[in-house]
């Protein structure tokens, strides 16, 4: 039945990750300043340009990939709907993703090649306007099809695959908004005062 799990089939195979090295981070900490200076990514500091590539190589994304699909949001990394898809999709665990949509509602199902374990959901502007996320002149006001896409993605993805995703929440989870096309719209979001960019020396 859609949007029960089966928890007798919820074993997951540990995925075997990158090992971070001291070379590693010696490259991590050296990029990290000038990740920050370039003002490209939305990071407030080295620190936080740091976090995001270390999560990143952990994921298995690439250092400068990492800043694509993770974002600090309320002061934590967190990672875009399109982030998660791409780890999925890239996987040798992924047995199977099936996206279908209807006026209203998207339903999404994903399968496990490792151990056969599969999840469906189906969601719908109803849910969300119960969750409280459609506001005025979000993306859930002018893409509601596209934001059902990513929430349900999002869900499924969490069910099946959170060692791909390394446990992480969703910047669309935090109140962030989102493009069409599943990225995250930096700035979308309230930044806590202790996350306030620095601001540059004159």
């Amino acid at each position: 039945a859609q949007g029960v799990v089966n928890v007798e089939q919820t074993a997951l195979t540990i995925v075997n990750r990158p090992q971070l090295t001291p070379d590693v981070w010696q490259m991590i900490t050296d990029i990290a300043p000038t990740m920050h200076l370039a003002r490209c990514f939305g990071v407030a500091s080295k620190e936080q340009a740091a976090a995001i590539m270390l999560k990143g190589y952990e994921l298995g994304l690439s250092l400068s990939g990492s800043f694509e699909y993770i974002h600090i949001v309320e002061g934590k990394p967190s990672l875009a709907p399109r982030g998660a898809l791409a780890l999925i999709l890239g996987s040798p665990l992924n047995g199977g993703v099936k996206i279908t949509e209807e006026p209203g509602k998207c339903t999404v199902w994903m399968k496990r090649a490792d151990n056969g374990f599969e999840h469906t959901l189906t969601w719908t502007m109803e849910d969300a306007k119960r969750a409280g996320v459609v506001k005025p002149n979000s993306g859930w006001d002018r893409y509601p099809a596209n934001m059902l896409r990513w929430r349900t993605i999002g869900f499924v993805a969490d069910v099946v695959f959170p060692d791909l995703t390394g446990g992480m929440k969703r910047a669309d989870e935090y109140g962030a908004d989102l493009t069409p096309d599943g990225d995250v719209i930096e700035g979308s979001w309230r930044v806590p005062p202790s996350q306030t960019p620095e601001t540059e020396p004159a």
